[in-house]
């Protein structure tokens, strides 16, 4: 897995990188907050309103928003638990001027502090990548046909998904899995059920991101800001998740790329609180357990003075 980053890596340095280092990312909270104080551009009187309305989001609202940006199957969310990383986190960024990667990698670590989720130390060895490159889509397809083997982690159907995708952004986790049950583990602990365990909300299995994988595609991302690509970098690559429409009801980093909606400057309060939800609960959870959760975390999060 962590080979073929590296030839990523290397490949990303010599790719994309212009398109940023060749100009200042723009602050795109300054311009929100600017607005929201009704200083026009033009510096009339005119009131410019950004965002969604501010309206109040259910509970149910929140787990529907929780469940759509969570890679887990139909009949799943009662007998799986979440992916997340078990060992801290390392990040790296590739592809960008010096300044900028360490600009990214500092951001994304003050998240994971901020999330109390455990961090490696400064000369780690990354195990959360980020990476720039011309041609994301064509990167992966031709890993896939020369290494073959580092896609053994991934599901056929989210291999095939990752490779067909036309988006900007292709994010790979490596999941592993690990016994968490209540008793020593049977010879097919791979399949084990739930329902040999003494609390059934606690799975016999966990899966630990082993490491993560987000690589953009360098034309894609002109005009967003450092903060914005390492928050998105952050969610996508802590979580198991996949991209968001600006539609749902809260707002998510996730949806950073949806051309419909306002660009979000930096992880929300539902993004926090999902992130909450998946690390702060014990790591075999049900799945179920972690999505309804979200809402108290978003709470909680909203009354947390050092949230931004």
């Amino acid at each position: 897995m962590f080979r073929a980053m590296r030839i990523l890596a290397a490949t990303c340095v010599l790719c994309a990188s212009a398109s940023l280092t060749a100009q200042s990312a723009p602050d795109h909270a300054a311009t929100e907050r600017s607005a929201a104080s009704g200083q026009s551009q033009a510096g009339g009187n005119d009131i410019v309103v950004t965002g969604k309305h501010a309206q109040a989001t259910s509970s149910g609202e929140v787990y529907d928003e929780a469940r759509a940006i969570t890679r887990v199957g139909r009949y799943e969310t009662y007998v799986v638990a979440l992916p997340r990383f078990w060992s801290p986190v390392c990040p790296g960024v590739f592809g960008l001027h010096e300044s900028y990667a360490e600009a990214m990698v500092e951001r994304m670590r003050d998240n994971i502090r901020r999330l109390k989720i455990p961090l490696a130390k400064d000369g780690c060895s990354p195990n959360l990548v980020v990476g720039f490159a011309e041609d994301g889509k064509a990167l992966l397809a031709d890993l896939k046909r020369d290494r073959p083997e580092v896609f053994g982690s991934l599901p056929e159907s989210e291999q095939a998904e990752m490779l067909a995708d036309t988006g900007p952004v292709r994010v790979w986790n490596n999941i592993a899995p690990r016994w968490t049950g209540a008793s020593a583990p049977p010879r097919d602990w791979l399949h084990a059920s739930v329902w040999g365990q003494l609390d059934r909300t606690s799975m016999p299995v966990s899966y630990d991101i082993v490491g993560a994988l987000v690589v953009f595609d360098g034309k894609a991302v002109i005009g967003m800001s450092l903060a914005q690509l390492a928050d998105y970098a952050t969610m996508r690559g802590l979580s198991h998740t996949r991209p968001a429409s600006s539609a749902h009801p809260m707002a998510t980093i996730l949806s950073l790329f949806d051309e419909e909606g306002a660009d979000p400057a930096e992880l929300t309060r539902f993004d926090l609180g999902y992130l909450r939800s998946l690390y702060w609960d014990r790591p075999n959870a049900s799945a179920a357990n972690k999505l309804v959760s979200v809402n108290h975390w978003i709470r909680h999060a909203t009354k947390s003075a050092g949230d931004r």
